[in-house]
């Protein structure tokens, strides 16, 4: 069902105001710090859950240098994912709502309920927008579905009996989707919405790494790394790691590095599977690994930078469970707790953090950057568990 729901007023026009302003019924009993309303001029493409369907991770701009935030909007709430963004709109999905936004002053466009839960990175192809949901049951749908980028109508539903948690993953080829709560499945779906194959490989199997003829998943509960063929589905090789292994994987270059919850780190040729280096960081690592000529790993309170052969370059405390790391020109763009920190490439050090704010809703207390944060001319975007989505710039 698409609803057009009401913008919400601006919080002002030249004046600086207070975050605190929200949704009725809520407070803020630490508000961040003040706020100039104003629109960004920014234009851009970030498809999918970390860039592209290799999960790279790497952003063509450069984050701003001291930001403030340029607007917030709150069109939802709950757990949201990584913004994806296509020309002058953004799209966010909040646990099981998928929210389209107007790029330069986050005026709500529509508003489509994909399913009973989702807190998936939502992936565009041509016009399509495509989502994962999990936790429908019976009589509520779940799996994949296809929707149109224009007006919010729904085009498809796939894999309707599949509970995924995993981002979707489009190519000019075909959308692959991982697993999710008891759920092992993995498949392949046309952009028609036609299952070309599925394969068991284990409960919470990530977003895949497409690359070339070869779709490479790790494989969650199963503790392992398998690479299809993107055609058949055939197993062409598999690889166990250290741990349960529900990142995704990252291509970088002939090879992936894929990452487990012992804090393991290795590269994987993608041929053959064949072992290129191993390396290992403090923590659990639950959450894809960002490369561009530097490998960045986020962990159980921080983030780690490799060189491409796993030797270690820098670590930075960052407390929390941060988000997948995305690399700019001259930053690490990560989220962690009510933050959004940029550290520079070159040794981690922090270079700025904006908090966002925290709000109650029917007495819970909603708070959190849940999903990476993404730049674009540098303007940065992020989504929070408070139902916000935030630009920040350098005005």
């Amino acid at each position: 069902m698409v609803t057009r729901r009401h913008t919400l007023a601006l919080l002002g026009s030249t004046a600086t105001v207070g975050l605190a302003g929200c949704l009725g019924g809520s407070s803020d009993p630490d508000p961040p710090a003040t706020v100039t309303e104003r629109p960004v001029d920014v234009s851009g493409s970030i498809p999918q859950y970390q860039v592209g369907a290799g999960n790279a991770g790497t952003l063509p701009d450069s984050a701003p240098s001291a930001p403030t935030v340029a607007w917030r909007r709150t069109p939802n709430r709950y757990d949201a994912a990584q913004p994806t963004v296509d020309g002058d709109a953004i799209y966010v999905a909040f646990d099981g709502d998928l929210v389209k936004l107007a790029i330069d002053d986050g005026d709500e466009v529509w508003t489509v309920d994909a399913g009973h839960a989702a807190d998936a990175t939502p992936a565009l192809h041509d016009d399509t927008v495509y989502a994962t949901v999990w936790n429908g049951g019976e009589s509520v749908p779940r799996g994949l579905v296809a929707v149109d980028a224009g007006d919010g109508s729904e085009r498809w539903r796939a894999l309707t009996e599949n509970d995924v948690n995993a981002s979707p993953t489009p190519t000019g080829d075909a959308v692959f989707v991982g697993g999710g709560f008891e759920n092992g499945e993995v498949a392949a779906v046309e952009h028609d919405g036609t299952v070309r194959w599925r394969r068991d490989l284990g409960e919470y199997s990530a977003a895949p790494a497409v690359v070339g003829d070869r779709v490479v998943y790790a494989t969650g509960e199963a503790a392992s790394v398998v690479a299809l063929d993107a055609v058949t589905g055939d197993r062409l090789w598999e690889r166990s790691v250290d741990g349960r292994a529900v990142a995704a994987p990252t291509v970088a270059g002939d090879a992936v590095v894929v990452a487990d919850e012992r804090g393991g780190i290795r590269s994987l040729g993608v041929d053959t599977g064949d072992v290129r280096w191993n390396a290992s960081v403090v923590g659990a690592v639950r959450r894809s690994v960002a490369v561009d000529e530097v490998i960045v790993a986020t962990h159980e309170g921080g983030a780690t930078a490799l060189t491409p052969r796993g030797d270690e370059r820098w670590t930075a405390d960052l407390g929390g469970d941060p988000t997948e790391p995305m690399l700019t020109e001259d930053a690490v763009l990560v989220g962690t707790g009510r933050d959004v920190v940029a550290l520079a490439r070159s040794d981690g050090t922090e270079r700025w953090r904006v908090e966002t704010r925290e709000r109650n809703y029917t007495d819970v207390v909603l708070q959190g950057v849940t999903g990476a944060p993404v730049a674009v001319d540098g303007t940065v975007f992020a989504a929070t568990q408070a139902g916000d989505v935030y630009a920040l710039d350098d005005g």
